[in-house]
């Protein structure tokens, strides 16, 4: 049953974000020193937000400022990574390349958005599996998790860079792309809820 967590893991960083984009520039400009730190701190971070989020899960779900507070939180976060990505100067490649390192480390520590992730994953597991979230299980889903969340930056590191070379993008305009979209979703969340 706690296998589970190797998809669940892949599929909370199957999706372009700060996070995979950095990894694919480390692994790109060939930064590996740099980049097995970073896959460190993602297993880190990851596993401690899947840990506290899925311990207090109950408390979490119960106080709704709170939860509502976590996502404001989260969309404003955002926003404000949007608003980097699309401002950033255009002609400084380097500023650029560092500037997507920097949002992809700010994403792996601050990562609100890991919070309503796991509780709705946690919630859909217990319904689905029956998980009783003792030490045991829950290690060994943070386990599984991390394993998953590994096979995603391996995606992004082999798939990223022959679709960065196939299509000649450059970093720069992904960020604007994502830049727009983080924009969006934040606005979206805003004005809709």
């Amino acid at each position: 049953m706690i296998l589970i967590g190797i998809p669940i893991g892949f599929y909370g960083y199957l999706f372009p974000g700060n996070i995979n984009l950095m990894v694919l520039e480390l692994y790109s400009t060939k930064k590996y020193q740099l980049l097995i730190l970073m896959l460190a701190l993602i297993v880190v971070f990851e596993s401690i937000y899947c840990y506290v989020s899925l311990t207090f899960l109950k408390e979490i779900k119960g106080n709704i400022k709170f939860y509502s507070s976590v996502e404001i939180v989260s969309y404003l976060l955002i926003f404000i990574m949007g608003l980097w990505m699309l401002f950033e100067k255009r002609n400084n490649k380097t500023a650029s390349h560092q500037n997507t390192i920097s949002r992809g480390v700010i994403s792996i520590i601050i990562h609100p958005q890991q919070i309503p992730f796991w509780v709705i994953a946690g919630v859909l597991v217990n319904r689905v599996v029956n998980v009783n979230i003792d030490l045991w299980t829950l290690s060994g889903f943070i386990l599984f998790n991390a394993v998953g969340t590994l096979l995603a930056m391996l995606s992004y590191m082999f798939f990223g860079k022959k679709i960065l070379e196939y299509f000649k993008f450059n970093i720069t305009h992904i960020n604007k792309a994502m830049g727009v979209v983080y924009i969006l979703l934040a606005l979206y969340h805003f004005l809709i809820n």
